[in-house]
């Protein structure tokens, strides 16, 4: 049996070594990222060059972000959630907040929800954040038709994601579509609005662009890349941009059809999902950002200026990059455990000692 000691410094020279490799593999590909690349023979390839560089926007308009937090509860006969889903508007002139506003409030009370069919763990988990992101969708719309903003960040994917997607013999199905039809309403919200939607993703493990750059760009040039095998998209880029850099963008998907989230979709809206990745600050990885376009007309005119607002408003923090009125949203938004307990202590005492609620881990005697 290993020592922990052991296990400890063989990590430490496993994550050096892979450190060292795409440090290093990471110099031969720097050459490619100013040459244009659009005489490659590629349906992935939607730009002439890799990396751009991006110029901070002016900000003279309102840039409106959501977000939400929940907290749940295990019982033995139901399972209780609370979600707050908060809604952030900040309006600028000459790149300087001069005021905040906030849907529903500045402070709004979650909303209870009490899941009463017996669900397998995986269905519990999976309508937790079904709800979640339902919720947050719904702040979205509202803030969009009460506020116009020009510009309104989502927290995360502007799709769902693999575990939103309830296995096919689920009974929480239906629910999943209400999803889906629910995303598909606020990006027709969005359009009547004139809204751009920019979803940011804080912690991506995406794997597109190293795909794409080792199957598009560097086999057609004949340079082997098996070192950037199992390598996500932001470390990477993380040796490749520079502040203010952003990647070509590309489309969420390779095929439609075949992506278990996308084929869900209008094929309209599924074929408009685009993502890049940002590097704002100097010491914090790359920024992936998603959004929605047709990729024909003017398509490297409005990544640009996507890159442009994510750029003046993730960009305070040298060492943490993420949009200012998403991090305001999230501190609104947030709950805490102590919230919940609250909620679960009033309904024991009120159903009284008759009737056992509590799972057994929670009444262990030791």
């Amino acid at each position: 049996m290993q020592s922990m000691d052991y296990f400890i410094q063989e990590a430490v020279s496993k994550i050096q070594g892979m450190e060292s490799k795409r440090r290093t593999f990471s110099q031969k590909i720097l050459p490619l990222l100013s040459k244009k690349i659009d005489k490659i023979n590629s349906k992935e390839i939607l730009e002439e060059k890799l990396v751009f560089p991006v110029s901070k926007a002016e900000l003279n308009c309102k840039i409106a972000g959501v977000d939400s937090g929940f907290v749940s509860k295990d019982m033995l006969a139901l399972d209780l959630v609370l979600v707050r889903a908060v809604g952030t508007v900040f309006e600028y002139r000459e790149s300087k907040v001069v005021k905040a506003s906030y849907y529903p409030n500045y402070y709004s009370f979650p909303s209870p929800y009490m899941g009463e069919r017996a669900l397998e763990a995986d269905e519990f988990s999976c309508s937790k954040s079904i709800r979640r992101l339902i919720l947050e969708n719904n702040a979205a719309k509202a803030l969009i038709e009460e506020h116009n903003p020009e510009y309104c960040f989502l927290d995360g994917s502007i799709v769902p994601q693999y575990p939103d997607k309830p296995r096919n013999d689920s009974s929480i199905k239906d629910f999943y579509h209400e999803l889906i039809q629910n995303f598909q309403e606020l990006y027709k919200t969005a359009e009547k609005h004139k809204c751009t939607l920019i979803a940011s993703v804080e912690d991506s493990r995406g794997s597109r662009f190293r795909s794409i750059l080792q199957q598009d760009v560097l086999a057609k040039q004949g340079i082997p890349s098996k070192e950037l095998d199992d390598c996500y998209d932001s470390i990477l880029l993380d040796y490749l941009l520079k502040q203010g850099e952003r990647s070509m963008a590309f489309k969420y998907s390779p095929d439609i059809e075949k992506h278990p989230i996308l084929m869900d979709f209008d094929q309209g809206f599924a074929e408009k999902v685009h993502a890049f990745y940002l590097k704002p600050v100097e010491y914090d990885r790359p920024l992936r950002i998603e959004f929605l376009h047709d990729s024909k007309n003017d398509f490297g005119k409005f990544v640009d200026e996507i890159a442009g607002i994510v750029f003046a408003t993730a960009s305070l923090h040298r060492e943490y990059a993420y949009p200012s009125v998403l991090i305001e949203a999230d501190m609104r938004a947030r709950l805490k455990p102590e919230e919940i307990d609250t909620v679960y202590q009033k309904i024991l005492d009120k159903v009284g000692r008759n009737v056992n609620l509590r799972m057994r881990r929670s009444n262990r005697p030791f």
